[in-house]
């Protein structure tokens, strides 16, 4: 079981912001047992990822779905800005930010790992013709079912992770945030916006279904 994480370490997402580059189910989560308050008025949801375009795409697909299920939610690139400076990033500043755009949550999605293997794909079973058979003085064209051989082609699996931290109340370096975390694979996404959709999806249902974040 993960143990909460200061509010350093949420902190410090923000700074990964600018150096870390990067069918879905949560595969686990972990909620903190003392998490009571969950009702929010106003989260941000911020990518972590050096990518801009993966990032933004994260970012607004999960506002999106947030909002239609009717939480309060900002993109976090609009006030995270990929490139801070060093005294912007300082936890002290990153609060006053918090604070100062009225957030009492953060949402992160992270890239945790990354795995190449194989996946067996069975061979395509299709029709050839196999001669004639003959019926009085008639002739019908048989066919036969033949199967393809097999094959094993690469795969890349990626492990993201979700994590929920809660701001509300006062802020203050070393107070505990992280109040929930949640994982889920991405195995051989065809594309950014197909990643994004297929996890924002699942995160968003799961974090609604069982009362994760609730709107006030």
């Amino acid at each position: 079981m993960k143990s909460p994480l200061p509010i350093q370490s949420f902190c410090l997402l923000c700074t990964l912001l600018f150096s870390v580059s990067c069918s879905p189910k949560l595969t686990s989560d972990w909620t903190r047992q003392e998490y009571q308050d969950r009702s929010f008025t106003k989260i941000a949801v911020v990518a972590i990822h050096e990518n801009l375009t993966v990032r933004t795409k994260f970012e607004s697909t999960a506002v999106k779905r947030f909002k239609k299920e009717g939480i309060n939610a900002i993109e976090g690139i609009t006030i995270f800005p990929p490139k801070m400076t060093e005294a912007q990033k300082q936890p002290k500043n990153l609060i006053k930010i918090i604070e100062e755009n009225n957030l009492d949550g953060v949402v992160t999605m992270s890239l945790v790992s990354s795995e190449e293997g194989t996946r067996y794909r069975p061979g395509e079973d299709y029709v050839v013709p196999a001669g004639y058979s003959r019926f009085g003085k008639y002739y019908v064209q048989r066919y036969a079912r033949v199967q393809a051989p097999g094959y094993y082609e690469p795969t890349k699996s990626y492990l993201v992770e979700a994590i929920l931290y809660d701001l509300k109340g006062e802020l203050y370096e070393g107070k505990e945030t992280l109040v929930w975390s949640g994982q889920s694979s991405l195995v051989d996404p065809s594309s950014i916006e197909s990643a994004a959709n297929s996890f924002t999806k699942k995160m968003v249902r799961h974090m609604v279904d069982n009362q994760i974040i609730k709107m006030k």
